[in-house]
């Protein structure tokens, strides 16, 4: 029988690395433009998700379950860790622990804003190279925090 397959499941995000403020100043429009503000609500969330697939930190403080852990140790494949959920240090198959930054770094931060603002710019376009290019400048500052690409 093959071995079991590892279960990660995280916390959803309750507050937003990026505020619409913040993304807004970063677009150059005033708070009182309000036409766009879903969409870029929208891409706040898809930048934040993007990021933290990339950098394989989680921007914001959240639990991580970990469930069918074949390993004789707890692993903590998210980052960076906070702290143990899961009191009993023996249990190593299924237990939570706490990830993310409460702080996010500036270059993550800048990251996000740099693909808010290149999906805003081009959200009616096909993707060009250009574009694709643009959008992957952010993903030099992601992929430093990748500790399974330095292993």
């Amino acid at each position: 029988m093959p071995p079991s397959k590892l279960i990660i499941s995280i916390e959803p995000v309750t507050t937003e690395p990026i505020s619409l403020e913040d993304a807004k100043n970063w677009l150059q429009m005033s708070s009182d433009q309000v036409d766009w503000d879903t969409l870029i609500e929208t891409l706040i969330s898809a930048s934040r998700e993007t990021t933290e697939k990339n950098s394989g930190q989680l921007l914001t403080v959240r639990e991580v379950t970990i469930s069918n852990n074949a390993k004789a140790e707890r692993i903590y494949p998210i980052a960076p860790w906070v702290s143990d959920v899961t009191t009993d240090l023996t249990e190593t198959t299924n237990y939570i622990y706490e990830a993310g930054f409460a702080t996010v770094p500036m270059d993550l931060k800048v990251a996000i804003l740099q693909r808010i603002a290149t999906g805003f710019a081009y959200r009616q376009n096909s993707v060009s190279l250009a574009v694709y290019q643009a959008q992957n400048l952010s993903i030099t500052s992601e992929f430093k925090y990748r500790e399974d690409l330095w292993v």
